[in-house]
């Protein structure tokens, strides 16, 4: 009789049905892309966007993680004010923009260098977890894609860090 030798992961992959990898958790998910995001000589944050298929698809979003790995210290307020730009920046009207920040700002924590910040997108909505500990769930899908778009956006502020996070450079 042969022996199939088989790793960890390999085995795993055996012993899972493909729904469930596709669906599985997002740590799992291949990278499409990575970015670092730079402000004058300040380095930002570095990011990562993964996809249960590695690959990016703009009409299929339901499935996205976005990873952002902080390189600075910022707190909370900061970064609902730089999101309400970006949003405003895309178009998004003032009441959304209001109560979508109030939801925000009930999720995410001050940020300290070295912290990641998760939003995993999926058909309801989206959740948030600091490094792996969920911290927070955003049940509106309008949401979640106009958070994804501040990045993913044909006309995001960033087209560069776009490319990259999308895989396209």
């Amino acid at each position: 009789m042969r022996l199939l030798k088989c790793s960890g992961l390999g085995l795993l992959m055996l012993l899972t049905p493909l729904s469930a990898l596709a669906t599985g958790p997002w740590q799992m998910w291949p990278t499409v892309g990575e970015a670092t995001l730079k402000w004058g000589p300040w380095v930002i944050y570095d990011s990562q966007l993964r996809s249960p298929s590695g690959q990016y698809e703009p009409d299929q979003v339901s499935s996205l993680a976005l990873v952002i790995k902080y390189r600075r210290n910022i707190p909370k307020d900061d970064l609902l004010e730089a999101t309400d730009e970006q949003w405003q920046k895309l178009g998004f009207p003032a009441m959304k923009r209001q109560r979508w920040l109030r939801v925000l700002a009930d999720i995410w924590p001050d940020v300290r260098q070295g912290d990641r910040l998760i939003f995993v997108v999926h058909p309801a909505g989206g959740t948030f977890y600091q490094d792996n500990r969920l911290i927070g769930e955003v049940s509106d899908q309008e949401m979640a894609k106009a958070f994804l778009n501040i990045w993913l956006s044909p006309d995001t502020e960033y087209p560069e860090l776009r490319k990259q996070l999308i895989g396209q450079a």
